[in-house]
């Protein structure tokens, strides 16, 4: 993955800036993703709460 720009020639800059436009929508989703999880994890936390309330 160590390509260098210039060796290929003819599209040289088009290849970072699509390669900057991937890491940007592969940022957002792994935040998504993150956020996804986080927000599950804090359901899930309330949920064995509440259970343990009625519980107790």
């Amino acid at each position: 993955m160590a390509k260098k720009a210039g060796s290929g020639g003819h599209h040289g800059h088009h290849d970072s800036e699509r390669a900057m436009a991937k890491n940007t929508a592969a940022e957002a989703r792994a935040k998504a993703a993150v956020r996804d999880v986080q927000s599950v994890a804090a359901k899930t936390r309330g949920m064995q709460q509440k259970a343990q309330a009625k519980r107790g």
